[in-house]
């Protein structure tokens, strides 16, 4: 129930006027999410405003300044013809929502604020949920296993809400929620109907110099069902739209992996629970996936089988990087080593060539290839008890046009592990990871710029779960870096290297994972952590435009 003060009685019909410039009567923003045209690809999400829940270009001017959010992100958007447009990839977010304050209005002689917001959705919410937002919100939440539609406004229920439905077909109707703010509507759970809200707060204030005596909330909802959501998507036999190809068993975490030509490569990797390590639980295979029939996987010659390590690739060749082996039996006391090996991959030989060894050993750090250079950061060295292993304090650079300089020590700022790094604009970005002395996680990134040999702190990671930091990975493609940890969101850097955009999500949210360039624009998610056990499943998205007008929102 709502609060003692919000008990006055809601608003009659619109009637005649809600004096918005050279708006007609009740005109609304909706929010419609159109989904992709192609498994994998990306949905569109389109804000509008209008009296029906489609877009009209005669409104169009008044979409400009809308900001498209999920969880209080604001999404990279674009204008078009007809509506604030913005792409999503992969499984589609369970909200999208958008507002505007249309400021103070007078009307009949009274004055009063008038603020519009909008909502869609794509999966149902549990009702324990909080709402982010201290306005009127409509949502559909599970209860008891039945799709409801809930009015809330600052959080609480309204009571007897009023309600107007736009089914499919036919004029709209009207609809009234209950003591608890729920109401049953026809249509909604399927995507067929959508509906507004309308609440009056009689608290009275002032806004731009301008006193109000109430402030008027309409809020809408449409629903876009979607066949991505978790439970869906963890079921044993479904296979969700991302799905591009299955990992030849056993599926790994925490491995090497990279892509060159048409081939994914991954070399050995950890197949047994997490933080159990022994001899039996990295596996002693090097492989690759054909990306074009992406059911071929080849096996080819492993030097040590290893885990924690990376693969990066240049144009003919790939590169192994450090990591680490067990010498205990699983069930003994860990007795773990760091490796601080650099080798190189002829895929048309498939032979491997020793390079001068790091200067010191190795494993769960990360590296990435710059023009000609490899660039290795962070990590640890075990030698037996991991518990005593020092975190280096220098990264590493080697030119592959000049092997016989050796490696380059680079002073870094941080000591830490199990983090991820990619590169933008030519400089490195290294991202979250367990930090050292106290294994805390943090969403902190360094980026360091080899043109002047400087390291700066960049955007910090949004904060997700506890662990968004821990196992991320990262890639760039076309220039522009994208991210994934614990939450399954996939974020990408924008021009500036200043922020982090939200721009899709995995179906299946994982750890210990690698972010690899597929065919076309897609992105792929490979191997990986999940609900504690490694998956098979290689996931696939089409990546959005990354245009200069979509990163400057115009």
């Amino acid at each position: 129930m709502i609060r003692p003060r919000f008990l006055k009685s809601f608003l009659v019909a619109l009637g005649t006027a809600l004096i918005l410039p050279q708006i007609a009567l009740a005109h609304f923003i909706w929010l419609k999410v159109e989904p992709a045209k192609q498994p994998g690809g990306a949905a569109t999400i389109r804000a509008f405003f209008n009296e029906q829940p489609e877009p009209d270009a005669a409104f169009v001017k008044y979409t400009k300044n809308l900001e498209l959010k999920v969880d209080g992100q604001t999404l990279p958007s674009t204008q078009g013809e007809a509506s604030r447009n913005a792409d999503w990839a992969g499984k589609p977010p369970t909200t999208v929502d958008t507002e505007h304050d249309l400021g103070v209005k007078t009307k009949g002689g009274k004055t009063y604020r008038l603020q519009y917001m909008a909502r869609s959705q794509s999966g149902l919410i549990a009702p324990t949920v909080k709402e982010g937002s201290d306005k009127l919100r409509v949502r559909l939440i599970n209860l008891e296993g039945k799709p409801v539609v809930e009015v809330l406004f600052e959080g609480k229920s309204v009571a007897k809400a009023r309600i107007k439905v736009y089914p499919a077909t036919g004029e709209p109707t009207d609809a009234t929620a209950d003591e608890q703010g729920h109401a049953t509507i026809a249509g909604i759970a399927e995507g067929t109907s959508a509906l507004w809200a309308n609440w009056v707060d009689p608290t009275a204030g002032s806004k731009d110099g301008k006193d109000y005596a109430e402030t008027r909330y309409y809020a809408t909802f449409t629903y876009n069902p979607s066949e991505q959501d978790s439970a869906t998507a963890s079921a044993v036999d479904a296979v969700p739209a991302t799905s591009f190809a299955t990992m030849s068993a056993p599926a790994v975490n925490s491995f090497g992996g990279a892509v060159l030509g048409k081939w994914l490569y991954v070399y050995s990797g950890h197949v047994g629970q997490t933080h159990r390590y022994g001899t039996e639980t990295t596996t002693k295979r090097f492989r690759r996936l054909n990306l074009e029939d992406r059911k071929t996987w080849e096996e080819l010659p492993v030097e040590q089988d290893l885990q924690g390590g990376a693969l990066v690739a240049d144009d003919q060749y790939l590169y192994r990087v450090g990591g680490m082996f067990a010498k205990n039996k699983l069930g003994e006391p860990h007795d773990l080593y760091s490796v601080a090996d650099f080798s190189r991959f002829d895929p048309e030989t498939k032979t491997w060539t020793k390079l001068a060894d790091m200067p010191e050993a190795r494993s769960t750090h990360d590296a990435v290839v710059v023009g000609r250079t490899v660039y290795v950061t962070g990590g640890w060295t075990m030698a037996g008890d991991s518990k005593l292993a020092p975190y280096p304090e220098t990264a590493l650079s080697f030119d592959l046009d000049h092997p016989d300089a050796g490696w380059k020590v680079i002073p870094q700022p941080f000591q830490r592990r199990a983090h991820s790094v990619g590169a933008q604009g030519g400089k490195l970005y290294v991202l979250g990871g367990l930090v050292a002395g106290s294994m805390k996680v943090i969403n902190r990134v360094d980026v360091y710029d080899p043109k002047t040999g400087t390291w700066a702190l960049g955007p910090e990671l949004p904060a997700g779960l506890p662990n968004e930091g821990f196992g991320t990975a990262s890639f760039a493609v076309d220039n522009r870096l994208y991210y994934s940890g614990a939450t399954g969101r996939i974020y990408r850097l924008n021009p500036a290297g200043d922020a982090w955009e939200s721009v899709g999500a995995w179906a299946l949210p994982r750890t210990g994972h690698r972010l690899l360039p597929g065919p076309g624009r897609t992105l792929l998610a490979v191997g990986g952590n999940n609900k504690g056990k490694q998956t098979p499943l290689i996931e696939a998205v089409s990546l959005p435009e990354t245009t200069a007008a979509a990163a400057a929102g115009e």
